[in-house]
């Protein structure tokens, strides 16, 4: 750090010239080059005292073509300085009057040159900077600050801060500069911070709004160096990486002891943040020569996490997917940090509850901790809820047991989740931290066993479907935002089954998921399915296949899709009039029969041999296929038998939404009349 020279020598040089000069004289002129010292430098002075005969007072007159002071990160062009210059009865002498510059606003400077010490002063408006010295202690130089822009302020700030960059607000206070010859430099600083801002470069650092008391104690002995930083904010904003902390007017404290030696890396031994009830951190850190964090041991005490998420938590769920997020309770955090690679991580909660307003998961009553560690020694750990609920299904209560060692917390044993009249067996489960360039790992294995169709349905608003779900996931894995599933999921349905392999979601709880996967429908009885969704009735057993289904934010977007009768089934084969009329809707088809339109309405049901309907979906456009070619168009429905009906499809390129309409108003019941 460059230990600053004062503001008073700049002037006292050439004024203590003329203050030693013989009382009896009219008038004294003196003109100076320059006057350079550490702190700025006065370019072409011109100096006149006036000092009439007998008088005990005299004109002080001064003119100055530039000053610098790049302390202040000031200039000024054209000075003049008129002040009536009197001796004091201890000897000294004190001058005061307006000092004007071109383009400055009108200011006041007040000098005294006293024998026991040297103060000035510089006013304008309400605010004041002040310099004092002292006789009795030459090595202190006292500067006082009086709303203060920190604009004037920004080249000795970088002094003691270089990255630091201040963008507003104002200052006030007191800063005491102790420089002796032999000996440790000091800076002791009791500052008022007003709407202060500040930045660094790199956006690691930022505040905004800032109002705050600070000391700074700052230590410079040979080649090492130390300070001691106490901030009491009351308001304002902060960012510090992932961090952003909305300060409450209520007090907060901060306080940092950071050391260095030599040319050294940083070292903070202790630090610790107190926001009395929400949030009580404390730790210590080093830093290495690049000023990233090398070591750390930190922990942190949420006291109330319904207010700890608004102040504090915000600028880490946001980017997760979680900016939203609903938390009650209190929750303990412990991390360790050395030579830049995570040694060790715990969370504990007590009574918590998390709410995601977009119905993605519910967990209340959240109780227990978790325990991670990248040592040989296995650490246990419990976790447990009293309820939750995904995507709207209700989960009952459950209890996890886990142990970790090298890096990786794994489940102890399976864990059974009570879920729709069935359960869910957790029978797999593994965890990794990031680290270097390597993403979160996450894996799991799951049975889902007798999960109830209907009850789902409902719960998501599907038609009333029957039947059960269940299956087992041998793993799911989650690395780099992606959750990739082993095995798959099967849910038996309608009498047949429905299966999903290939299942790979992206971002699943961040902006805009995807999945993509492929599903396989087989032996489905038509009957009971076409009465769920409300459409016209259909008997006979159908299969199908989704392929390359890929969906963002839950909407499809590219898919090839088949579904048509079971060519083995050899039961009755019947479609009712209502489904003839449903499915011609679906296919923007025409009918083509053996018997007149009119005749057709005498008829409830038709004999068919083969029902099919495909779609390649791509670019929100459908390719429309089904199970042969007739003519220019397709065949969805062939019939069989007496009364014989045929249903084709002409538009072989239809829009996914028309599709997605007409699919609506089939199962609304909207159908056309045939005339």
């Amino acid at each position: 750090m460059r230990r600053p020279a004062t503001l008073g020598k700049i002037l006292l040089p050439a004024l203590l010239v003329l203050a030693a000069l013989p009382a009896h004289g009219r008038t004294l002129r003196a003109q100076v080059e320059s006057v350079r010292t550490g702190v700025g430098s006065l370019q072409q002075v011109e100096m006149v005292l006036s000092w009439p005969d007998g008088a005990s007072a005299g004109t002080f007159e001064m003119r100055v073509a530039q000053l610098d002071m790049p302390l202040l990160s000031h200039r000024s062009r054209n000075l003049a300085w008129r002040c009536p210059m009197q001796r004091t009865a201890d000897g000294g002498w004190t001058c005061s009057g307006p000092l004007k510059a071109t383009g400055a606003a009108p200011s006041q400077l007040s000098l005294a040159v006293l024998p026991t010490m040297t103060r000035a002063e510089l006013a304008v408006g309400k605010q004041r900077l002040s310099y004092e010295s002292s006789a009795a202690s030459p090595d202190l130089s006292r500067i006082g600050l009086q709303q203060i822009p920190v604009a004037w302020l920004k080249a000795y700030l970088a002094s003691l801060w270089a990255e630091g960059q201040w963008t507003q607000g104002t200052l006030g206070g007191q800063l005491d500069v102790i420089a002796p010859q032999a000996g440790p430099f000091q800076v002791q600083a009791r500052l008022k911070l007003d709407d202060v801002g500040l930045e660094t470069p790199d956006g690691w650092l930022a505040a905004a709004g800032l109002s705050a008391g600070l000391d700074l104690d700052y230590l410079e002995r040979g080649a090492d160096t130390r300070v001691q930083v106490d901030l009491v904010a009351r308001g304002g904003e902060f960012l510090a990486q992932g961090l952003y902390a909305q300060l409450p007017a209520t007090p907060v404290t901060v306080r940092v002891t950071a050391e260095q030696r030599g040319d050294g890396p940083w070292r903070l031994p202790a630090f610790s943040w107190q926001d009395a009830g929400v949030l009580d951190a404390k730790g210590s850190a080093e830093l290495d020569a690049a000023a990233s964090v090398r070591s750390l041991v930190l922990d942190l005490g949420l006291g109330d996490l319904a207010v700890a998420r608004d102040r504090y938590l915000s600028g880490f769920l946001a980017p997760a997917g979680f900016a939203d997020l609903v938390l009650s309770g209190k929750a303990q955090a412990h991390l360790s940090l050395r030579e830049g690679k995570l040694q060790a991580m715990a969370l504990d909660v007590a009574q918590a509850t998390a709410v995601d307003p977009r119905q993605r998961f519910v967990l209340a009553g959240l109780d227990g901790g978790l325990r991670w560690s990248a040592g040989t020694q296995a650490v246990a750990s419990r976790l447990g809820w009293a309820s939750g609920a995904l995507y709207g299904i209700g989960l009952g209560a459950a209890q996890f047991e886990f142990t970790s060692a090298g890096g990786e917390l794994r489940l102890v044993r399976p864990s059974r989740i009570a879920v729709l009249e069935g359960n869910i067996s957790l029978d797999d489960l593994r965890w990794q931290p990031p680290e270097g360039e390597r993403g979160t790992r996450f894996q799991l294995g799951a049975t889902l066993a007798a999960l109830d169709l209907g009850s789902l349905s409902q719960r998501l608003g599907w038609p009333p479907f029957t039947g059960s779900l269940g299956g087992r996931i041998p793993a799911a894995r989650y690395e780099g935002g992606v959750l990739t599933l082993d095995g798959g999921l099967a849910m038996q349905v309608f009498g047949g089954s429905v299966s999903l392999s290939e299942l790979v979601m992206e971002r699943p709880f961040g902006v805009a998921p995807t999945l993509s996967a492929d599903i396989a429908i087989e032996d489905i009885d038509m009957e009971p399915m076409t009465a769920a969704f409300g459409f016209g009735s259909i008997t006979g057993r159908m299969d199908g296949r989704i392929a390359r289904l890929r969906m963002v934010d839950w909407s499809p977007v590219a898919f090839d899709a088949r579904l048509r009768t079971d060519d083995a089934w050899t039961g009755r084969r019947r479609i009712s009039q209502r489904a003839v009329e449903d499915i011609s809707k679906v296919g923007g088809a025409g009918l083509v029969a053996g018997l007149q339109t009119q005749v057709l309405k005498l008829f409830d049901d038709f004999g068919y041999a083969r029902i099919g309907l495909a779609c390649r979906l791509r670019d929100n456009v459908c390719a429309m296929d089904g199970v042969g070619s007739a003519g220019d168009g397709y065949t969805i429905v062939e019939g069989s038998g007496l009364p014989r009906i045929q249903v084709v499809g002409f538009r072989r390129r239809v829009d996914w939404p028309t599709l997605v309409a007409r699919l609506v108003a089939a199962t609304e019941g909207q159908a056309p009349v045939i005339q």
